[in-house]
């Protein structure tokens, strides 16, 4: 032990704290080769917005960490509000004044609203994870998601075999790794277990993430995990960040207030025996699939596991064809007899949209804001047409015609044949994320502007909107598929509220938040029923027929708190719902009873398709499913 070595730990176990910090960070300063000192501030959950006093608040910080002694910056997540460009425009521009390196994550409120689907976060900064050495310091960081839709937080599995891979080439038996992500590595997040189980290979590792807005220390799976403190304090308003220090395999965290002294360390972590910190704190349970013991003549046929991501849904063509896309970009199909894939194509990728077919063609579109039809058979491009955003929604097919949303520009519609636009309807204020649906002449979608749109099919003349009242446009009805019956439109959202609205006028029959209803619901084979998801074990049957709110029945499913938008699914007397992680459920819809539940993985299931006694399925963890029933 060297002499500055020595000193510390007399000073830190012999005089008053106070003291004892005061001396520590004198003797930092004295660093030498075999006693380096990491110092580094972490930013998190900044929801900075240009104009607001947000911006100011941290410029404010930036300028103080100017003028302190710092080694980095890391900043993980939610540093907008919704993941526009002009927010992360405005962020970066004041990040950018860091005299310092600084390493940057997404938040959940940049991968889940952004109408740019997650590509403005890639463009401005060129990667969202990260991977690099500082002295015996070893930083990674990676994207938890969630991707274009409600759910747990995800990492990618592309991602997660990179975090595998990049850790074996940079680790050094004498490197101290430390994590970032936006989620804790616990419940919220689908794949906790699969990054600590990775951390665990190397000795002591500790994780740091937001999304709490608090600063505090947790115990993810036996590693010490740091949340920080958002830029401001619910109920507060004066700024402020977090800042790290580690010296002599003793970590110290800060909860620093701008223009304040800095208090001491909220949080001290001896490194080497990081457990005595940790060892109260409770650890979140592993995925428990007991359940699929209960029902065991639901035969899941697991017919392929990718090495990516699946975000969009599974289009089930015949008897042997099913064609879905992955987070590489990738367009698959796939002979569900031998598991082989017929024809592959590659787009600009994640892909979102679930792919449509008609006419002998499978069409959907990418980030880059292009429509592709391909010809079934062969995987050749029939045609292309190219938007003005990124295209996230499935499209919807009738009479010749391919119907769908690019981004905020607009809705288009294209003949199946030749690629020909017949009309664009641009009159939208923000991502269009959701199928439409077609009633007669009527084009009824949705947008996350707190707007309904209806326009007539034919020409793609505006006829009415509707507007919830709302001013936040994270409550708009942005991720729902509406129902049409009976001359109604329905619709769920975010705000809680299911509403119903006259088809021919827009004018709002009835609306209520009797029931705490989301983003996920469907309807009864002869439109008489329309099916709602709660976001706690329940399912609503509720009247089309009625010009009142008529809820039919409700029924208690047990599958707990959940917000997965996976729209439902009913097929003959079976009602099929999903949540975010991996739980599907059949309901008999005549006995109002549950007739089965199956977990497929540990991560949302993303949309669904039953046929011929089959429910076919997507989850984010890159399964193409199908379940015997």
């Amino acid at each position: 032990m060297n002499l500055i070595s020595f000193m510390q730990r007399i000073a830190l176990t012999t005089i008053p704290h106070y003291l004892a910090l005061v001396l520590f960070f004198n003797l930092s300063s004295c660093t030498t080769e075999h006693s380096p000192e990491l110092r580094f501030v972490f930013l998190t959950d900044l929801h900075v917005s240009p104009g607001a006093e947000s911006s100011a608040q941290l410029l404010a910080i930036v300028q103080e960490v100017n003028a302190g002694d710092f080694d980095l910056v890391v900043v993980a997540g939610d540093i907008s509000n919704q993941g526009s460009y002009e927010e992360l425009r405005n962020a970066k521009d004041i990040l950018d004044q860091l005299n310092v390196p600084y390493y940057i994550l997404p938040g959940n409120h940049e991968t889940n609203w952004s109408e740019s689907a997650g590509q403005d976060f890639i463009h401005l900064w060129g990667d969202d994870k990260f991977m690099f050495r500082k002295g015996n310091f070893l930083f990674a960081g990676l994207n938890t998601g969630p991707f274009m839709r409600m759910g747990d937080g995800h990492i990618k599995q592309e991602d997660i075999a990179w975090l595998e891979d990049e850790l074996v080439k940079h680790k050094a038996h004498d490197t101290q790794l430390l994590f970032f992500a936006h989620y804790p590595l616990a419940d919220g997040l689908d794949q906790w277990h699969v990054i600590t189980d990775i951390l665990n290979n190397y000795d002591n590792p500790i994780a740091f993430c937001g999304h709490g807005h608090r600063q505090q220390l947790l115990n993810f799976d036996g590693i010490p995990g740091i949340m920080g403190r958002s830029l401001v304090y619910r109920g507060e308003n004066i700024p402020g960040y977090n800042i790290i220090r580690i010296r002599n395999d003793s970590l110290f965290a800060f909860d620093k207030t701008v223009g304040q002294e800095l208090p001491d360390p909220s949080i001290e972590i001896n490194m080497l025996q990081p457990d005595e910190a940790i060892s109260h704190l409770a650890v979140s349970e592993r995925p428990d699939y007991s359940v699929n013991q209960t029902y065991g003549d639901i035969e899941p046929d697991f017919l392929r596991k990718e090495n990516a991501s699946v975000f969009t849904g599974p289009l089930v063509v015949g008897d042997s064809l099913v064609i879905f896309g992955n987070s590489l970009g990738q367009l698959k199909a796939m002979n569900t007899d031998d598991k082989s894939i017929l024809w592959e194509a590659r787009l600009e990728g994640p892909l979102f949209a679930t792919p449509v077919f008609s006419n002998g063609k499978v069409m959907l579109g990418d980030v880059s804001g292009s429509i592709y039809a391909f010809e079934l058979a062969s995987g050749e491009i029939s045609w292309e047409v190219q938007t003005a955003g990124p295209v996230v929604s499935a499209g919807l097919v009738q009479d010749g015609y391919y119907y769908g949303g690019s981004g905020s520009s607009g809705v288009y519609k294209i003949s199946v044949s030749n690629g020909e636009v017949s009309w664009v309807f641009n009159d939208v204020e923000g991502l269009i994320q959701a199928q439409a649906a077609i009633n007669d002449d009527y084009l009824v979608f949705t947008a996350w502007d707190t707007h309904i749109y209806c326009l007539n099919k034919t020409s793609g003349e505006l006829l009415w909107k509707w507007n919830n009242g709302r001013p936040a446009s994270l409550l708009s009805p942005g991720n729902v598929v509406p129902v049409i019956s009976n001359g109604k439109v329905f619709i769920v959202a975010p705000d809680r509220f299911m509403t119903a609205l006259d088809l021919a006028t827009g004018q709002e029959i009835w609306r209520t938040n009797k029931h705490q209803v989301r983003e996920s619901m469907g309807a009864s084979g002869d439109l008489q029923s329309v099916f709602a998801k709660l976001m706690n074990d329940s399912i609503i049957a509720v009247s089309t027929k009625s010009n009142e709110f008529q809820t039919l029945w409700t029924l208690d499913a047990g599958f707990g708190y959940d917000h997965n938008p996976c729209p439902i699914v009913v097929k003959d007397d079976l009602l099929f719902a999903a949540t975010r992680n991996g739980l599907v459920m059949a309901i008999d819809i005549q006995k109002q009873k549950l007739a089965w539940k199956h977990k497929v993985s540990n991560s949302a299931i993303n949309f669904m398709h039953a046929e011929n006694n089959q429910l076919w399925l997507t989850s984010a963890d890159g399964r193409i499913v199908s379940l015997a029933y």
